[in-house]
């Protein structure tokens, strides 16, 4: 099993990199987010690598994040995704993203990735729901961009919360950053059981506009 590779990068185009390890020559499948931060050419590099043996292939993956090695095998543990489908969704979100979008149940974002369907969209929300706070938590170097998704944050007047969350979705916001912003809310409120739709809507459009 290849866990790391370090070596020179000698070529990157849309989804593959090829490094020279001691003169060997190894061909990676990478994600967009990982082609974005390796480097350049001829610089060394070290990837988290995951060698996938088929009866009719030998593929490695790299990953520039250990975090993204993870959810690529977290993402696989859904029945019908293989590694090219998590490679596509790793390519169109970061993975925090991808746990806000499954703690938001927003499937439409997974639609972004190529090849994925609102079946699958459906099945990565509903199979990882359970899954994700753990690997949030095991996965301690994830930074949010505008805070930090809270587990008991929901859970203080879940119904408002839901009922803000769809206000605000129709009204045309993508339901991820409505559910990022609702979510601070409930932190930076000290009084959460008054809560109320109508101090918490002016005050997530507020957010939202910034």
């Amino acid at each position: 099993m290849i866990a790391t590779l370090t070596g020179k990068l000698k070529t990157k185009s849309n989804n593959q990199i090829i490094i020279d390890v001691n003169g060997v020559g190894y061909c990676l499948y990478v994600s967009k987010n990982t082609l974005d931060h390796i480097g350049d050419i001829d610089v060394s590099v070290t990837l988290n690598t995951d060698l996938q043996v088929k009866d009719d292939s030998i593929l490695l993956y790299g990953f520039k994040f250990q975090s993204e090695l993870n959810m690529f095998k977290l993402l696989q543990s859904i029945q019908g995704i293989g590694p090219r489908a998590a490679l596509a969704v790793l390519s169109a979100l970061s993975v925090e993203q991808i746990i806000l979008a499954i703690k938001s149940s927003d499937k439409s974002t997974f639609q972004k990735a190529d090849g994925i369907g609102q079946r699958v969209a459906t099945r990565i929300v509903s199979e990882l729901q359970e899954k994700i706070d753990q690997f949030a938590l095991t996965n301690t170097n994830l930074k949010f961009q505008n805070s930090n998704i809270s587990s008991d944050g929901a859970a203080i007047n879940k119904d408002i919360m839901d009922d803000a969350i769809s206000a605000m979705v129709n009204l045309g916001y993508s339901k991820s950053d409505v559910f990022l912003v609702v979510n601070s809310l409930y932190k930076e409120i000290d009084n959460n059981e008054n809560i109320s739709i109508e101090k918490i809507i002016p005050l997530a459009l507020k957010k939202l506009s910034k």
